[in-house]
């Protein structure tokens, strides 16, 4: 035959016992989990709003201490209603200045080709040869004047 009803009878009560341990272990777990988590969201909400003033005072600083524009200063003097009749008018008076070409010598201002790095590079270096270059030779030719002032200087008496 099977097991008798008291030692079924025992055997739910250990197997009760042992899962209530568990059970309540369980629910601690998952208190601590929680409150870490409402610990991490308060946490990180606090940053995000930090963050948030930290960027709303740099912008507010921004604005209150940049130049003021051409186009805010006019703002100011002229009426809103205003301000539309004079872009209008803005927009038609552009339009009668026939394009105007200015040059300087042979070269025509706002159309030169751009200048790249290594033709910067070779015009930085050709000036520094030629720099170099009449430097040596002022040197010579300083020192061959002091060297013939000296001669003529310390020469015989009779040739001064």
């Amino acid at each position: 035959m099977g097991p008798s009803s008291d030692q079924i009878a025992r055997e739910i009560v250990e197997m009760r016992g042992s899962m209530e341990s568990k059970i309540v272990e369980l629910r601690e777990r998952g208190e601590r989990r929680i409150r870490t988590v409402k610990r991490t969201a308060l946490i990180v909400g606090g940053a995000g709003a930090a963050v948030g003033v930290a960027l709303l005072g740099a912008f507010v600083i921004y604005r209150l201490t940049r130049p003021v524009t051409a186009r805010e200063r006019a703002s100011r003097l002229v009426p809103k209603g205003m301000t539309r009749h004079l872009r209008a008018a803005g927009k038609n008076a552009r339009g009668r200045v026939p394009p105007m070409r200015l040059y300087v010598g042979d070269r025509q201002i706002g159309e030169e080709q751009p200048i790249t790095r290594w033709e910067r590079i070779a015009v930085r270096a050709a000036q520094a040869a030629g720099t170099a270059a009449a430097g040596a030779i002022a040197s010579r030719v300083m020192a061959g004047v002091t060297e013939t002032m000296r001669s003529r200087l310390s020469g015989p008496p009779e040739s001064r």
